[in-house]
């Protein structure tokens, strides 16, 4: 390890910083400026006579704001890559521009610990001006960076403001007269540039904002085998223009002016690769891009000329502009180009110049282009030719495409127009031929009306199609005998604007089926595809399909005779909501909770979608919120019963249900439910007339058959008759006593006289006299209820009169005997009323005898116990007292 002893020496400005080793200052300094690019550049060099110069030497460089001795800037730099030659340089760029405010710049050595004393002081004198100017002018600024601005004033001037691109921007002041602003360049310029002021338009500058050089994939070839020709892709826009747009040079030499994507220069086209540079440069940057070929290897031909093509089998024939290419072992593209189609077609050959192209349609136009390119070390497709159009000869048509539609008696024969690849020239008329007829047709027509076609015999109906080169082949359809069956449709949903349809086979099918389609209820002309034997599906595509359009398809079996109708189906390619209105919307009250709904659906033909069922919407108008639905199935068209419905005022709505949704609302109809008084009334009154009605007709039978129901129910009730043996001689008081003889009682209970608690009758179960009490309502004996039969002291009965409140119980058992019916009688015994007499009910006595000589027993009805009975008395005797 070296010692030193630091020995500071001023005199002479060397410093001594060890034994042999001086340290001197920087020598002959300079300094330059480019206010350009804003560049101060500043070269010095080591003293000569120092006798060793330290190779760990640093100087530090420092850049001063002249009047205030601000530091700016300040770098050390390294000089041992420089040691050899004793002269250094440096460079720096400044932020702020020169013009604004002067600028200093110093330098001084440094090794380890020890510097040197610093250089004079080097100045870059800033601008004076005795008017506002702004600097730098006519900038380029990179997209995307920070730049300065300043703004010199002249004397007594005051900075009012400072704008870039119209908008006020915030500023700094350096000193004195001179104010800075930065501006952050987010976009770049328009093709122009943009305007920076200060105080007022007039004074300012203009700026141009853009990007470096972005060109990349530099590739190099030859044309012709006597230059290259190296293009690139030119990448993001700088959107710098004029003498600020790029420049480029390839392998040292300046491509030409305004080059942007290729550059070509002559040269020797030897065996073995060459390299390949591309330098581009702008203000803003430099680029350099580099590619390695052998161009032998690289050849692109030119396109070929005069291309020229005739006939039906065209021949192709073109010139190559070069000389060296017909030698060349080569491969060409022939392109045709027809009515959109492109058709491309190769061909090889040494120096190729003609092709023959078979198979092209007839009378038919056609574009030919042809392009080439080496078939040994192929690298790329040469340019296309201009194109050559060309048209070929006419050629008789295809057969036309036959369909026919049925409607009562009449027949319409269809026919697709011919393409243009189909009819191999231009179509004079179609020839139509039926039975013995024949009509000529003139295009456009594409149809033939068959009328009064007789329902019990088929026609074979023949169509061709004819041109300048003849007649098609012709086209065979037969017209079924009679009408078609008809079939049921299947429904069915379409997608993607079509239908994806499906059938059954048919045993009867030889040539495959026909499916046509039509709008299921508007009047057109159908439209129809053929497909092939042995395929049952088929997709239906047509221009002419609708949405919300009802279609119905028809299947045909395509047999050797006449075409089968085979299947049906119905439906819509895509389902819309429905666009009419549910019609006749009415409510009507059926009982106490009853509503009738009904309502006449939407017509098929404004249906877009299949009615699934109908939606009833109902709700309380004074709750509309609570809103009630009642679903209904298409059998039920038409009319619904809701029942449960409380009495109150309703809003009702009816709305189809499909498959995408609901629509059709009808309007609103509002029903007020009524309590039924009226109805109760009516039935009663219905009632009360029916049970008349009866009644009238019970009586009017009942007096027509009136004896018989007398007879019946009223039988002839024959008069008591007294027996002379029943009376006894007079006693002493003139009376004559009655003698009766027992009557043996039947094994009935003989009803007597009713009190007001009851009726009481003769209980024969319980031995004579006894009386018992029942509720019947038969009368018994009918007797005058103040009468009674008393016991003499003889022995004898007579009457004596009672009222009818006399108990029962009070009377006697003794019985009365009557010899004609065998009956025993209680004493109170009712002997029914004589004709014509009205008994005295204060008398004790029996009555006169001669008033009535004949008494007669009320017949008996039907007791609880279902016995009738009847008592007869007779007796031609008067009675006598």
């Amino acid at each position: 390890m070296l010692n030193c002893i630091v020995i500071m020496h001023t005199v002479t400005g060397y410093t001594y910083v060890a034994p042999g080793v001086l340290l001197s200052g920087p020598q002959n300094v300079s300094v330059n400026y480019d206010l350009k690019d804003q560049r101060i550049s500043v070269t010095w060099e080591d003293d000569p006579s120092s006798s060793r110069v330290p190779d760990k030497l640093i100087y530090d460089v420092e850049v001063l704001l002249t009047v205030n001795m601000t530091e700016v800037h300040s770098e050390a730099v390294d000089v041992r890559q420089a040691l050899a030659s004793r002269k250094y340089h440096w460079s720096w760029t400044s932020a702020l521009p020169l013009e604004c405010t002067s600028h200093s710049v110093r330098l001084r050595s440094r090794y380890q610990n020890y510097t040197s004393q610093w250089s004079p002081l080097l100045t870059i004198t800033g601008r004076a001006s005795t008017h506002p100017q702004v600097f730098p002018k006519s900038s380029v600024v990179q997209v995307d960076s920070n730049f300065t601005f300043c703004c010199i004033l002249g004397p007594g001037q005051r900075l009012e403001y400072m704008k870039y691109n119209n908008i006020l921007m915030n500023t700094t002041h350096i000193i004195d007269q001179s104010y800075a602003m930065v501006v952050h360049m987010q976009s770049p310029s328009p093709p122009s540039c943009i305007n920076v002021y200060c105080n007022s338009p007039l004074y300012g500058t203009c700026v141009y904002v853009g990007y470096p050089p972005g060109d990349r994939n530099l590739v190099c070839e030859t044309r012709d085998l006597e230059s290259v020709e190296c293009h690139w892709d030119t990448g993001r826009a700088t959107n710098l223009t004029k003498q600020r747009m790029t420049r480029y040079d390839l392998n040292g030499r300046a491509c030409p002016n305004r080059t942007v994507s290729n550059c070509y220069q002559t040269v020797r086209v030897d065996q073995g690769e060459r390299n390949w540079t591309l330098t581009a440069r702008n203000p803003l940057g430099t680029l350099e891009l580099r590619d390695t070929a052998d161009l032998k290897k690289r050849v692109r031909l030119l396109a070929p000329m005069e291309v020229l093509a005739s006939g039906v089998n065209a021949s192709v024939q073109w010139q190559w502009e070069r000389p060296q290419y017909h030698i060349l072992l080569m491969v060409c593209q022939v392109q045709l180009n027809h009515s959109g189609h492109i058709d491309v077609r190769n061909f090889s050959g040494i120096g190729l110049r003609s092709v023959v192209l078979h198979g092209l349609a007839p009378a038919q136009t056609y574009t030919v282009q042809v392009c080439c390119g080496l078939k040994q070390h192929f690298w790329k497709w040469g340019d296309w030719s201009e194109g050559s159009t060309f048209k070929t000869e006419e050629d008789i048509p295809e057969m036309l495409d036959v369909w026919m539609q049925i409607e009562g008696n009449q027949t319409m024969i269809l026919w697709k127009p011919l393409t243009v690849n189909q009819s191999h020239g231009q179509i004079k008329d179609y020839e139509v031929t039926w039975g013995r007829q024949e009509t000529i047709l003139h295009p456009p027509q594409n149809d033939f009306l068959i009328s009064d076609r007789s329902t019990d015999e088929g026609h074979r109906v023949t169509v061709t199609a004819k041109n300048s080169a003849g007649s098609s082949l012709p086209s065979i359809i037969i017209i079924p005998r009679l009408p078609h069956r008809s079939k049921s449709s299947m429904k069915i949903v379409g997608s993607d604007g079509g239908f994806n349809l499906s059938w059954s086979a048919s045993p009867n099918s030889s040539c495959g089926y026909v499916v046509d389609w039509c709008p299921t209820h508007k009047k057109c002309r159908v439209e129809w595809v053929k497909v092939p034997a042995g395929i049952t599906r088929a997709r239906i595509q047509s221009a002419s399909f609708e949405e919300g359009v009802r279609y119905t398809l028809s299947i045909f079996a395509c047999t050797p005779g006449a075409p089968e109708l085979w299947e049906r189906r119905e439906g819509y390619v895509k389902e819309c909501l429905p666009k009419g209105q549910i019609q006749r919307l009415a409510a009507e009250q059926y009982g106490s909770d009853t509503v009738l709904i009904s309502w006449t659906a939407i017509p098929p033909e404004s249906q877009t979608a299949f009615i699934h069922g109908y939606i009833i919407y109902y709700c309380d108008t004074s709750h509309l919120s609570s809103m009630r639905i009642f679903n209904v199935t298409t059998d039920e068209l038409g009319a619904k019963n809701l029942t449960g419905i409380p009495v109150s005022s309703y809003r009702f709505i009816v709305k189809a249900l499909t498959s995408v949704g609901e629509g059709g609302d009808s309007s609103p109809v509002f029903l007020q439910m009524n309590p039924q008084t009226d109805q109760l009334i009516t039935v009663i009154i219905i009632s009360l007339g029916s049970a008349a009605c009866l009644l009238a007709l019970v009586t009017i039978l009942c007096y027509r058959n009136w004896k018989c129901v007398k007879e019946n129910m009223y039988p002839k009730i024959p008069k008591p008759v007294w027996k002379e043996e029943w009376l006894t001689p007079l006693e002493s008081n003139g009376r004559q006593i009655l003698y009766v003889d027992p009557c043996q009682p039947s094994e009935i209970d003989i009803v007597c006289n009713r009190e007001q608690s009851g009726e009481a009758v003769l209980d024969n179960n319980a031995g004579k006299g006894a009386l018992t009490n029942t509720n019947s309502d038969v009368p018994a004996l009918h007797v005058y209820y103040n009468q009674l039969l008393t016991k003499t002291t003889s022995g004898h009965f007579t009457f004596s009169p009672h009222t009818m409140a006399t108990p029962f119980s009070q009377l006697s058992g003794t019985v009365i005997q009557n010899p004609s019916y065998n009956l025993e009688v209680q004493a109170s015994l009712d002997m029914g009323q004589s004709v014509g007499y009205e008994p005295d009910m204060n008398s004790f006595s029996c009555p006169n005898p001669e008033l009535h000589n004949t008494m007669s027993y009320v017949p008996f009805e039907t007791d609880s116990r279902g016995y009738k009975f009847q008592c007869h008395i007779e007796d031609s005797s008067p009675l006598q007292e």
